[in-house]
């Protein structure tokens, strides 16, 4: 009997039931310890006369642990995800969490997930929580009366991924001296990628955090909200609020966070000021693009690019224009005839021969133009646009360098992005010639306590040994940029070291070390998700169908390793791969040349049981 209790109590997690009020305590059976094996996750429904809630059990070195089910970022089931090395990584965008305190240790996503009590009773896995607790999806470390003083400020220029990011961050890591963020926009931070891929997404549905957020975290966001100039000798930021006087503030730490804003037509292009010719960036641009693509009078559009934003937008346009009620009616047959705003003519135009060859090689671009085509998408390779021109100060046409002149009624320009970092010119910030800011590993940039993070910098990918400076402009980067950056200041300010009063122990990262991932959505049923850096995609191997029911993986290689992989349909498949990347395990050509899977030989990954 000894042994037995001696067992169950190797067992059996510590727990803190004893501080659950009884009267809100809830337990509730699970499994049985025999169940899951070390390295296992399993999804378990908790079902009471006042609760109904799914956990996550998991079990690593004969203990278990609970914690939500779901990822805090878009809510996906973390069950379907990579459960290796104390971590669970998301299978669909690559956020992860420490499976023993559920906080977030990569993104996207801003929250950390809810973490339960365990008991073992006899041979029986016991949920101990309280009904508020299962009821929420993810936690956060803010406490509800939070105290703040003034003796250090932190600036934040931009409130985009990064620059929210990394207030947060600091918040939820026990920073309690002011934090100010500068944005240009009239709206709380959001969710930017969903601009291309959902542009009928209600605003409030975008929100990382909404206002009530904001005041308990005392994160103070100023909005509308043009930076003019830094003194960095000073150490001041001066800024100009509509219509107000100039104002400026001083700092201790500076962030520069101010992103990029779509690529402009070059300033000769004649017709360029007629009136139907879009950019994508803010909420605004996208409620405007809307509005053009839903009147009745608005038949033929035109895309310059081929890109993230141009195909995403493409992908739209040919399939999700009903928005929601689509869905209903999917599987039902109609009659009825098509409504105005589901017959659109959608072309179009690149410099290239194949779309998006640059990220995922020819192959793939080009299955990818066959998918759009069948969605009724128009393109025209290898042209450029010399002219736009129009009626009553209206577009009309766009006029193409091999002679084609095509009738539009709407043109979205997506030709790239360039940095908004002017201010920072003819300052002591270190700076390429195309004006994106170099940083160390902590994100440092060249001017001591200011910090760049997001899609204006160039930095060291520790992950694969680049010193070099690379620039990697997706979401989940630049929120992780933002994590890293408030990690640095907190080294600097003596948290988790020196600082007496830590209000969290969460270990801060030294440097930056993240594993790129991205996704795009071509349409309402194409997804592609991504990880790794290469900027050569010729050399890659592909398995699985490009045409048929485009289920593959694309491993892109560089001196024989694999550096990257793309895929569909085939998750967790990315986020696996991610992981030997995170732990810096060579996937060599030979390994995966026959075998799609066989990275696997490099995690000690368990299925997990159904």
């Amino acid at each position: 009997m000894d042994k037995v209790k001696s067992l169950i109590s190797n067992l059996t997690m510590s727990t803190n039931a004893d501080d659950l009020s009884l009267s809100d305590q809830i337990r509730h059976r699970l499994c049985k310890i025999d169940e899951l094996e070390n390295g296992q996750m399993k999804e378990f429904e908790v079902k009471t006369p006042t609760v109904e809630a799914t956990v996550l059990l998991l079990k690593q070195n004969n203990r278990y642990y609970a914690l939500s089910s779901k990822c805090a970022h878009y809510k996906l089931p973390l069950v379907k995800g990579v459960f290796v090395n104390g971590r669970i990584r998301c299978f669909a965008h690559g956020a992860c969490y420490s499976v023993e305190t559920g906080d977030i240790e990569d993104h996207p996503g801003h929250g950390s997930l809810q973490k339960y009590n365990v008991d073992i009773v006899d041979d029986q896995v016991i949920l101990v929580a309280r009904k508020q607790d299962l009821e929420k999806v993810e936690c956060t470390n803010i406490p509800d009366d939070l105290q703040c003083d003034t003796k250090v400020t932190v600036l934040i220029i931009g409130a985009g991924a990064a620059g929210f990011t990394c207030g947060d961050t600091l918040r939820q890591n026990g920073f309690r001296g002011r934090v100010v963020l500068f944005t240009r926009e009239g709206s709380l931070p959001y969710d930017r990628v969903q601009l291309s891929k959902q542009p009928l997404k209600p605003p409030k549905d975008l929100l990382l955090r909404d206002q009530t957020y904001f005041k308990k975290a005392k994160l103070d966001l100023n909005l509308d909200t043009e930076v003019k100039s830094v003194n960095f000798h000073a150490k001041t930021v001066t800024y100009q609020t509509l219509g107000k006087q100039l104002k400026s503030e001083q700092y201790d730490y500076l962030v520069l966070a101010t992103g990029l804003r779509p690529r402009p037509l070059p300033k000769n292009t004649i017709g360029g000021e007629l009136r139907g010719i879009h950019l994508l960036r803010s909420l605004e641009d996208a409620h405007n693009i809307v509005n053009k693509v839903k009147h009745s009078q608005t038949k033929n559009i035109v895309i310059i690019g081929h890109s993230f934003i141009g195909l995403e937008l493409c992908g739209w346009l040919t399939t999700g224009l009903a928005g929601p009620e689509q869905k209903k009616n999917d599987n039902k047959e109609s009659t009825e005839e098509k409504k105005p705003e589901e017959t659109k003519n959608i072309t179009v135009v690149m410099r290239e021969t194949v779309p998006m060859k640059k990220i995922f090689g020819e192959k793939v671009g080009r299955a990818l133009q066959r998918i759009h085509e069948k969605n009724g998408a128009r393109f025209i390779p290898k042209v450029e646009v010399q002219e736009y021109t129009g009626e009553n100060n209206v577009l009309t046409h766009v006029h193409l360098s091999n002679g084609e002149s095509i009738a539009c009624d709407m043109a979205i320009i997506a030709i790239g992005s360039e940095p908004c970092t002017e201010i920072y010119k003819n300052s002591p910030i270190d700076m390429t010639k195309d004006n994106y800011i170099r940083v160390n590993g902590g994100l440092e940039t060249s001017v001591e306590n200011v910090l760049a993070v997001g899609d204006i910098i160039e930095f060291p990918l520790k992950i694969f040994n680049y010193d070099q400076g690379v620039r990697c402009q997706h979401w989940q980067m630049a929120c992780s940029e933002g994590h890293q950056a408030a990690d640095t200041i907190l080294h600097k300010l003596g948290y988790n070291s020196s600082n007496p009063n830590p209000q969290n122990e969460r270990p801060l990262k030294q440097e930056f070390f993240t594993v790129p991932i991205y996704w795009t959505t071509q349409n309402k049923k194409t997804t592609i998700r991504y990880c790794g850096y290469v900027t050569d995609t010729d050399n890659c191997i592909i398995h699985g169908d490009l045409d048929g029911d485009f289920k593959w993986v694309a491993y892109y290689l560089v001196d024989g390793y694999v550096r990257a992989c793309a895929q569909s349909q085939l998750d967790p498949l990315t986020s696996e791969v991610a992981e030997v990347f995170y732990q810096k395990r060579n996937i060599r050509k030979e390994d995966i040349e026959h075998d799609m899977y066989g990275y696997r030989k490099y995690l000690n990954i368990k299925i997990n049981p159904k």
